[in-house]
């Protein structure tokens, strides 16, 4: 073959399942005059035996074989033995359409452009990226003639991904220009910023050329970024710390400093402000040094003010002590908040200091926020993660992934500690004890009889563990060792997700003990007795699992609350409501989907797993029917079918 026009570098490690999709859409290129270099990074699996394949059937292909080093080290190893006038990149779990390089290397020839830009699909669509991907990957039609500081910092739709960029190598070999091996997230970015200042010209492309694998269960990248989110800010961190050594090298470029100054410190920040404070006041400092040796004291008041307000942040929490906390404090903050300033006061106030506040900002109004930033600048203990709108019991998990305390809690932001010792002393029971879970007395504002907890002796089941289940999460301190240990999480099990991390918490450990003094006070606020008839299946599921859980831990307690529950008049009523019939006949829903059916077959299950026996033996002397709740909805199905009829 003659001198290849683009060379294909294909870093592979451990991705068998996908290689092959890979290879032949490279393979079916309409631009045949390439080379495809694949460099198998020390793979483990079956993919070298599989590259090996294809070199027998196609002698484009070219395998090189090395220790494993991570991506930036294989493409560096595919740099070193290309030889096409342009160079292009595909991750080896993504693939390509058939025209890309074709297009890439027509517009780079036409426009005589060094650099050129495509967009890209994203899959999966579940669970969905985030917008910022979507148009990142979707550029407008643009060339750029000269250095364009826009391209590089401030434009999303040029940046950050290598592989939906061709380069011409010349620029890369004349510069004697490398990936920065120890820079494991952000490579690419970091690699750009060497490359873009030196191209004539570079155009963009909308046509989406490349199609993006952005999360895969066992990849490296989800292991990091997704799977680690503190280490992924840490990364950006050592990350900005290069490209500010690049900067500095093209600062005779116009306003290339003060454009980095703007991209770098809000893309640091929203990230940042979630580390624990030991992280915090590391980066903080290595930041500060950062941003000044890139001008930003001569630039600062030609930024926008919010971003002088970050790097103040980071100048204040530089000059923090360090401490380890004891107890993590997890509060998920909706869009109601309007105890929240006041929750935050008396948290604030309490005197154990070895604490860490994750706050989880689960898409709450404006007004609330202006009220987190200003807590986050008065105490940097505070942590603020914002995600995008998603369900309670994800909230509660974002909490326990970051939580660094020995011990962790919860609050809603319109309850309160009842006494300011209050957390120094139940913490102090907790590590007395070494033990697993550390409850507390349940308190209600205006409760009759508040002060003497809501434990109840369940109709003569007289177990120890029932003061535990029966009680509030909220109310209970868990060691979380304990919980990841087991990977207790929470489930989105509407009304019951609390009641169900509890029992499955305090049903896996022995070394329970209870602090037997109020420490958490709950405000007596309206709660809804209606719910989706989609929220009630999932609970009559997640009551049949805990049922069964009851009779695999042999626990009388639990299995009678689920019986009284289920017939209670409270819960009850919700089941009989959500499962009334609706206006429709039964043949339209052949398979039974209809609310009544469902209900009315979870109820029997339910019902099957009732042990008279085990319940005899803990003395359950109760007369009651265990199927109300099940004899009312088939009474309700009856009415419907009776009507029907009529």
């Amino acid at each position: 073959m003659s001198k290849p026009l683009v060379s294909v570098l294909i870093p592979v490690y451990n991705v068998e399942k996908y290689l092959s999709r890979c290879l032949e859409s490279i393979l079916k290129q309409t631009l045949t005059q390439i080379e495809i270099i694949c460099v198998n990074d020390g793979s483990t699996d079956g993919s070298l035996e599989i590259l090996e394949k294809y070199q027998k059937e196609d002698s484009r292909i070219i395998i090189i074989n090395k220790e494993n080093g991570g991506l930036p080290s294989a493409r560096n190893a595919g740099l070193d033995r290309a030889k096409g006038k342009y160079v292009g990149f595909v991750d080896s779990d993504d693939f390509v359409e058939p025209n890309m390089f074709e297009k890439l290397y027509r517009t780079a020839e036409d426009e005589k452009s060094e650099i050129v830009i495509c967009g890209a699909n994203v899959f999966p669509e579940e669970p969905r990226a985030s917008q910022w991907l979507y148009d990142c990957l979707s550029p407008e039609y643009k060339k750029i003639n000269g250095f364009d500081v826009a391209t590089l910092f401030l434009d999303v739709s040029s940046t950050p991904f290598l592989w939906r960029t061709l380069i011409k190598r010349e620029i890369i070999e004349k510069n004697h220009l490398r990936l920065q091996e120890d820079i494991m997230i952000g490579e690419d970015k970091a690699f750009q910023c060497k490359v873009y200042p030196l191209a004539k010209s570079i155009t963009k492309i909308p046509d989406k050329l490349y199609n993006y694998f952005w999360y895969r269960e066992g990849s490296l990248m989800n292991q990091t970024v997704y799977g680690n989110p503190e280490k992924k800010v840490l990364e950006h961190g050592r990350l900005i710390a290069h490209i500010a050594d690049v900067v500095k090298k093209y600062s005779e470029k116009e306003q290339i400093e003060k454009s980095f100054l703007e991209w770098s410190i809000p893309f640091l920040y929203d990230d940042f402000i979630f580390l624990t404070l030991e992280h915090k006041i590391d980066l903080a400092r290595t930041m500060v040094e950062v941003w000044n040796s890139c001008g930003y004291l001569e630039y600062k008041y030609e930024l926008p003010e919010w971003k002088r307000e970050m790097v103040d942040y980071f100048e204040q929490v530089s000059k923090e002590k360090k401490i380890i906390p004891q107890l993590s404090i997890v509060i998920p903050v909706d869009i109601e908040a309007e105890y929240l300033e006041n929750m935050l006061e008396k948290i604030l106030e309490q005197t154990l200091r070895e604490i860490e506040i994750i706050v989880v900002n689960n898409g709450t109004r404006n007004e609330y926020y202006s009220i987190l930033h200003r807590y986050l600048f008065k105490d940097k203990r505070i942590r603020l993660l914002n995600i995008g709108h998603t369900t309670y019991a994800e909230v509660l998990n974002r909490g326990i992934g970051l939580a660094s305390g020995k011990y962790i809690t919860f609050q809603e932001t319109y309850d309160w500690y009842e006494r300011k010792d209050a957390l120094e002393l139940w913490i102090a029971q907790a590590l007395k004890y070494q033990c697993d879970i550390c409850g507390s007395v349940y308190c209600m504002k205006d409760m009759p009889d508040a002060l003497s907890g809501r434990y109840r002796d369940v109709t003569g089941i007289n177990e120890e563990i029932g003061r535990y289940i029966e009680n509030d999460f909220q109310n209970t301190m868990f060691k979380i060792e304990y919980l990841k240990k087991n990977q207790i999480l929470f489930n989105n099990s509407t009304i019951l997700t609390g009641l169900e991390f509890l029992a499955k918490a305090c049903l896996n450990t022995t070394k329970l003990t209870w602090h037997n003094r109020t420490v958490y006070i709950h405000r007596n606020i309206h709660k809804p007795d209606w719910i989706s008839t989609e929220k009630c299946k999932i609970v009559l599921q997640v009551m049949r699992e805990l049922m069964l859980l009851s009779l695999e831990k042999k626990c009388a307690y639990l299995h009678v609350k689920i019986i009284e529950m289920l017939n209670g008049d409270a819960l009850g009523k919700i089941i009989v409501n959500n499962t009334k019939a609706f206006k429709a006949s039964t043949w339209e829903f052949p398979n039974g989907e209809n609310s009544q059916v469902e209900a009315v077959n979870s109820l029997l299950q339910i019902a099957s797993l009732v042990d008279p026996d085990f319940l005899k033996e803990n003395d359950y002397n109760n007369q009651r029917v265990f199927i109300k709740t099940l004899y009312e909805v088939i009474c309700e199905r009856q009415k419907f079918l009776a009507d029907l009829s009529n």
